[in-house]
């Protein structure tokens, strides 16, 4: 099964610059706008998108059959379920796998935790209840309320989005190398060739205009 995550924000933040663009060069257009300024103005803009795809739209984390695929801004790291060693948290999700000179962490940057669900996560016991809503309907454990969902999904619900997804993975490994064990598992990292034209293709094109304006 192929599942793909990333959180809304970031590609909240993706439409939102795409419809200032779009409203800013429908205003040029009406209005008219000298070449110079309608050049500079267009080589920040377009500077700006490839930034924006990079770092905000692009990045995510694709799970299938096979394992975990970590697309981040600039690079990509395949890694083989039976590779994965943990899958847990601390600003951003991260994956802990096996690798030819020992474990390395990999980064999701797509997966980040914020600082609000970091400071729930050490909060005192005293602050932190076990609540979970479901469909409209709270429940506790021990309140004698039946749940309507599976206690596995009861849990995920109750976490905040990026913990919930790195408890999936961590799931889905954990299962991966109990079937089929671990021995002969390789990661491999690729640069992501596209996202970094789409940055520096616009910045080299944004400084040629400022030398020449």
């Amino acid at each position: 099964m192929r599942e793909t995550y990333r959180l809304a924000p970031p590609v909240v933040l993706w439409w939102v610059w795409l419809a200032f663009v779009a409203a800013n060069v429908t205003d040029w257009a009406v209005q008219g706008t000298s070449a110079g300024l309608a050049l500079t103005v267009g080589a920040i803009m377009l500077a700006v998108t490839g930034a924006v795809y990079a770092l905000a739209l692009r990045p995510r984390v694709v799970a299938d059959e096979e394992g975990i695929t970590v697309l981040n801004p600039f690079r990509d790291h395949r890694v083989p379920w039976t590779a994965v060693r943990d899958v847990y948290t601390a600003e951003w999700v991260l994956v802990r796998a096996a690798g030819a000179a020992g474990d390395k962490t990999i980064c999701c940057w797509a997966l980040y935790v914020s600082a609000r669900s970091r400071r729930a996560a050490n909060a005192p016991p005293w602050k932190s209840r076990a609540m979970f809503r479901l469909r409209g309907v709270a429940t506790e454990p021990g309140s004698g309320i039946s749940p309507r969902l599976p206690q596995q999904a009861q849990y995920l619900a109750s976490l905040p989005p990026a913990k919930a997804i790195a408890a999936r993975l961590g799931s889905r490994a954990e299962k991966a190398r109990a079937r089929d064990g671990s021995a002969g598992a390789i990661v491999t990292v690729s640069w992501a060739w596209f996202p970094i034209a789409a940055v520096a293709v616009p910045a080299v094109a944004l400084v040629m205009v400022l030398l020449v304006a």
